[in-house]
């Protein structure tokens, strides 16, 4: 799973750090942290935060952006003719494609500035499913999310991508909540 040492260096590791005045030299499991985003507050909180961590610099940080695609028969339903017009279908996948570049952008040039490896991925689908499948895919050794605060009933009617992430990932999870 992810960066971890081979048994017989975590071995030799453990023993050394069990050495007095040993510590300062011993090699860090690689982490491989999967940051989700999206250009809201809450994403923007959830990257401050860990970029602000000590180490971080050293970790591998996939920064994913969940696109949710348009979706045909929802558009067919909600058209007042029931027909599909596709010109406006392209119109927004196009209109997606370019917010993620601008996202990516953005993000990228904060990694740099911060001093961060890091790496934009795009991957289409609903953001909570998508941020558990790209954790698994990447072998994220933590994932971390934003909240945007919803009160109870709210996050109830509209569901919440954090509490989704929380209910069904098997890597640790961060949420990074709201400060008030």
């Amino acid at each position: 799973m992810g960066g971890y040492h081979s048994n017989q260096r975590w071995a030799s590791t453990v023993a050394a750090a069990s050495e007095p005045g040993a510590g300062a030299d011993i090699p860090r499991p690689e982490r491989r942290v999967l940051i989700a985003v999206d250009g809201s507050k809450g994403a923007q909180r959830a990257f401050d935060y860990w970029s602000s961590i000590p180490g971080s610099q050293s970790d591998s940080i996939i920064l994913l952006h969940s696109v949710e695609a348009p979706n045909v028969l929802t558009g067919l339903l909600l058209s007042p003719s029931g027909t599909f017009d596709y010109e406006e279908y392209e119109k927004q996948g196009r209109q997606l494609k370019q917010r993620s570049q601008q996202l990516s952008q953005e993000l990228m040039a904060q990694c740099e500035k911060r001093r961060l490896h890091c790496k934009f991925v795009s991957e289409a689908g609903t953001p909570g499913a998508t941020i558990v499948e790209a954790a698994r895919k990447y072998a994220a050794n933590v994932v971390v999310v934003g909240c945007r605060g919803n009160n109870g009933i709210r996050r109830t009617i509209l569901g919440s991508v954090s509490d989704y992430v929380l209910q069904h990932s098997c890597r640790p999870v961060v949420v990074v909540p709201e400060i008030n």
